[in-house]
């Protein structure tokens, strides 16, 4: 994970768009979650790949996990475990789901 870590490093530090780099591990742990949806999964895996970056970003370790946390609430689709759970127990259709929870997280992680 650690080589994953400093090539994505190396690439937000190229980029230089964001003016404040609390973005970085925010948007990391977006992507993450997206992808593959569970927010344990992003909070184990997010860290690993922004351990390299954790001095250049220069922000303390709290406000870092913070940025991640609110990463992984922006994005709740179908590959989602919660997605079903939140379907099931409030017994929705999937496009109320989407309405409800997913604007509601992404509401929340912004």
């Amino acid at each position: 994970m650690t080589g994953a870590g400093e090539a994505l490093g190396r690439f937000f530090l190229q980029l230089n768009l964001f003016s404040s780099h609390i973005l970085v591990p925010f948007l990391v742990a977006a992507a993450l979650q997206t992808v593959q949806g569970s927010k344990v999964v992003t909070m184990l895996i997010a860290p690993s790949l922004l351990l390299p970056l954790v001095p250049e970003l220069g922000l303390p370790a709290e406000i870092l996990i913070l940025a991640m946390a609110s990463g992984t609430f922006m994005i709740s689709h179908v590959n989602n475990p919660f997605f079903w759970i939140f379907r099931e127990l409030a017994e929705l259709e999937p496009s109320e789901v989407f309405r409800s929870n997913t604007l509601g997280g992404a509401l929340m992680g912004g």
